[in-house]
């Protein structure tokens, strides 16, 4: 039998062996060029996603660095302008030369004090929160299509924080003034208090004006926006209803009242460093030091006044709560879940 009629005789006796085999090896050859296929797409698609969560990233950091400029420039504007709404550096002045109606002024001061105390923490949070949305809104646009949002427009759009700083101050000043007359109005100089009094005083404002038929944070968007609505389909009117659907939203009126909490918190830290100044007595027997607890300790409401206003200064309370807002991670979580939104 010659070698090609062995071969054939192989050939024959095996045929479905390699009929299989041919084509296992053909599957094989073919599965593993589309696995490879695969992998190089999947490989390019989470290359593409890294990227672009990257460029996303430091696009909302660089948005996040501007915000806070822009909250650190527009805190100092306006606490110029509460400053001069609610003058007690006039009435302090007037004291000083002794004047007639010294008590009278006392109560006036007693109760500018206490108004601009309020003012500054409301307004503060208030600012911020719409300052954060605006650009966090103004980002997404621009990260989506650079060419949106022009120059103008966005400087059109954060004028709006002007209508604020302009008449949305002094409505709350006003607001402010009259409930706060109510809380304090009865309150003695001479009266001792405990710092649970003073936050005893903090609280009924806030209830009051939280429950205020043009209350700050129910009615936040009637201190921001004007009265016009915007109805267009531009881009500029869908930034306005943008703006007025967050600022009228629970989520943010919630974000709203904890920071403006916060802020009565700081308030009141801040006074008890005066009572915790004064908690070593000196025994008369020993003349040895002993420690009294702070919270039990009482100090006149006329030595109080000017101690409040004094923290009022753009050096104390105004800048330590500005940087507060600013790292408060749930108006970082906000901006950052309305810059999402748009994508």
């Amino acid at each position: 039998m010659s070698l090609v009629s062995k071969f054939r005789g192989f050939l024959w006796r095996h045929k479905n062996k390699l009929i299989f085999g041919s084509a296992f090896i053909a599957g094989s050859v073919y599965l593993t060029k589309y696995a490879q296929r695969r992998l190089k797409e999947w490989q390019d698609k989470e290359a593409t996603e890294f990227f672009d969560r990257n460029r996303k990233y430091s696009h909302f950091q660089s948005i996040g660095q501007t915000s806070n400029q822009t909250v650190s420039n527009l805190s100092i504007a306006l606490l110029d302008i509460i400053n001069e709404t609610v003058d007690t550096d006039e009435v302090i002045e007037a004291l000083k030369k002794n004047p007639e109606k010294k008590l009278e002024m006392w109560n006036t001061l007693k109760v500018l004090v206490f108004t601009k105390a309020a003012v500054i923490i409301y307004s503060m949070v208030m600012l911020v929160v719409t300052l954060k949305i605006q650009l966090s809104l103004i980002g997404g646009h621009l990260y989506k299509n650079p060419n949106s949002v022009s120059t103008d427009m966005q400087e059109k759009y954060l004028s709006l924080c002007k209508n604020f700083l302009n008449d949305g101050v002094k409505k709350l000043t006003n607001i402010a003034t009259i409930e706060m007359t109510k809380c304090v109005e009865n309150l003695e100089l001479s009266k001792q208090l405990k710092l649970s009094d003073i936050e005893a005083i903090y609280w009924s404002i806030q209830t009051a004006l939280a429950t205020h038929v043009d209350s700050p944070v129910e009615n936040f968007k009637d201190y921001i926006l004007p009265d016009n609505s915007a109805s267009s389909s531009s881009i500029y009117d869908q930034l306005l209803r943008d703006t007025a659907d967050f600022l009228d939203s629970d989520e943010v009126k919630s974000l709203s009242t904890h920071c403006i909490n916060r802020g009565f918190i700081l308030l009141g830290d801040q006074v008890a460093e005066f009572y915790n100044q004064s908690s070593m007595v000196t025994s008369t027997n020993n003349q040895q030091e002993s420690f009294q607890n702070p919270f039990e300790m009482k100090k006149p409401l006329a030595k109080l006044i000017p101690i409040i206003n004094g923290l009022l200064s753009k050096q104390s309370l105004p800048q330590h709560f500005v940087q507060q807002l600013i790292t408060n991670e749930k108006l970082q979580i906000l901006s950052a879940n309305i810059y999402e939104s748009l994508m």
